[in-house]
């Protein structure tokens, strides 16, 4: 697994640790230009800038790399300024241990993404102050995956989820536009790190730790598979804690809205395991996939 340094570098070092194999994508259907080159350019731009360098001090291996996708639509470009708008569409995902699954960590339309982009511009980042809009808003859903990613192996490895809590503040503090604060939306950049980080939903990591490592890590051997998904129940029903303080919670939402089909494959397929208290609680919390638990286990 992971070979951990004593500390992690809260900035991008030229070191040959990669942690992501991402396909980035920039597509703008409804864009009228002359100058489709630039939204070329800047994917390349981008898929180097999230590929090609080391986030941190961990060191990966190629199948232990996060996988997924960051496809920006552009719906609006103004080819005088370089100022471009529209959403971004992010998948992360993790392995599973001993398998070719990749358990999804993160689905997610940003719809409030803007930010200004020439040909040939040097991604320039500084963790520790707000520059370029563009590469804060990558640079901080990467922070995002690399933090999922840790926590799902130890609650203590949190220091990538800080890391993108000062780029969303930096952000927030320069005036960077919509997605960086808590009024201009209630499912945004802000409040996905700040649901994450509130020390009221610390209880949050160690659900997506049991959830990780003593239930999807558990699936490969068949030995362990009926341990493997009464830890994950166990671990999914602590959830209803935060759903009963706060059941509107973006946390829960964009949570179900990446892991619910994962949940019903898992106790759809092995050995049967039936909790009619899991599915109560799962319709509750996710009412909105409520039909896809009816018959899990059964």
């Amino acid at each position: 697994m992971r070979t951990l340094t004593l500390a992690l570098i809260l900035c991008v070092m030229p070191l040959h640790a990669q942690e992501f194999l991402l396909d980035v994508k920039v597509q703008a259907p409804q864009v009228q230009t002359n100058d489709r080159q630039v939204f070329t350019n800047l994917e390349t731009a981008l898929r180097n800038f999230v590929n090609q360098q080391a986030w941190g001090q961990v060191s990966f291996e190629d199948k232990e790399k996060i996988r997924g996708s960051m496809v920006f639509t552009i719906s609006d470009y103004d080819q005088g300024s370089g100022q471009m708008a529209g959403n971004l569409q992010i998948q992360f995902a993790r392995p599973v241990y001993m398998t070719d699954y990749q358990s999804p960590m993160l689905t997610f339309l940003d719809g409030d993404v803007s930010f200004t982009y020439r040909s040939n511009e040097v991604m320039d980042f500084n963790p520790g102050r707000h520059g370029n809009n563009l590469t804060a808003i990558t640079a901080f859903y990467c922070y995002i995956a690399l933090g999922l990613d840790a926590t799902s192996f130890s609650t203590q490895q949190n220091n990538y989820l800080t890391q993108a809590q000062i780029v969303a503040a930096n952000a927030a503090s320069a005036g960077a536009g919509g997605g960086w604060d808590r009024f201009t939306g209630s499912r945004n950049r802000f409040w996905l790190i700040e649901d994450i980080m509130n020390p009221a939903n610390a209880d949050f990591l160690t659900f997506w730790y049991d959830y990780h490592r003593k239930g999807m890590d558990r699936m490969y051997d068949p030995k362990q598979q009926m341990a493997a998904k009464e830890a994950m129940a166990s671990a999914l029903l602590s959830l209803k804690a935060i759903h009963t303080r706060q059941p509107s919670i973006f946390l829960l939402r964009w949570f179900f809205d990446t892991k619910s089909d994962e949940i019903q494959q898992v106790y759809g397929d092995g050995p049967r395991f039936q909790s009619d208290e899991l599915i109560k609680a799962l319709q509750t919390m996710d009412a909105t996939n409520a039909s896809k638990y009816l018959n899990m286990g059964r």
